[in-house]
């Protein structure tokens, strides 16, 4: 996947005032894990990432505010990715992590996601990548099990509705549970709420 970067409307002065475009550019998505912020509790449960550290032996304080640093992930890839940055001599290798807003970023050319929620490096980048972030945690292991058996599912249904004869209370049903899987693989986005509701 890669994501699409829109040009703000201004500059700010504290990179957290990106939050609302960040979250629109990466498609309400971490930006290396990929797991939709519906999964991760919303936006509650994401964070900024400065993709170049501004702080550490790597650090690039100037570029605190820079919105093309800025990526939008979760909270535990933020925290595994840290301060980290690869070396010079790491760059020669190819080990550095993959930058998913470059067209050679795309994730699904450095690693390969198994039905088993297992994930392969494909490429140098890849390796880095997983290893320093953790893509193979638990966590992760398992979401991708279940969005693998979702898209198989509703790939299955559409198949079968568009091959078969059916009876229309059973392609009701068919239907309804299609536009409940597009959802668990696509789902719709939430904003945290600014105020508690009135009579709460």
């Amino acid at each position: 996947m890669i994501f699409i970067r829109s040009e703000p409307a201004r500059r700010y002065g504290r990179h957290t005032a990106y939050r609302a475009q960040l979250r629109r550019d990466f498609r309400f998505r971490c930006a290396y894990c990929l797991t939709h912020e519906r999964y991760l509790g919303g936006p509650a449960g994401c964070t900024i990432d400065h993709f170049r550290p501004v702080s550490g032996p790597h650090g690039r304080p100037d570029l605190v505010t820079e919105y093309a640093n800025l990526y939008w992930t979760c909270r535990e890839c933020n925290d595994n990715k840290s301060d980290t940055w690869p070396t010079s001599e790491q760059v020669e290798l190819g080990l550095h992590f993959i930058d998913p807003c470059s067209p050679d970023g795309d994730h699904d050319l450095h690693w390969q996601a198994y039905a088993d929620g297992s994930i392969e490096p494909l490429t140098p980048a890849g390796e880095f990548t997983i290893e320093h972030l953790m893509l193979w945690r638990d966590q992760l292991a398992y979401h991708r099990r279940r969005l693998y058996r979702w898209q198989c599912e509703l790939d299955l249904l559409a198949d079968l509705l568009a091959r078969k004869r059916i009876p229309e209370t059973d392609r009701v049903r068919l239907e309804a549970r299609i536009v409940e899987l597009g959802e668990y693989l696509d789902p719709p986005v939430f904003d945290r709420p600014t105020r508690r509701r009135e009579g709460n």
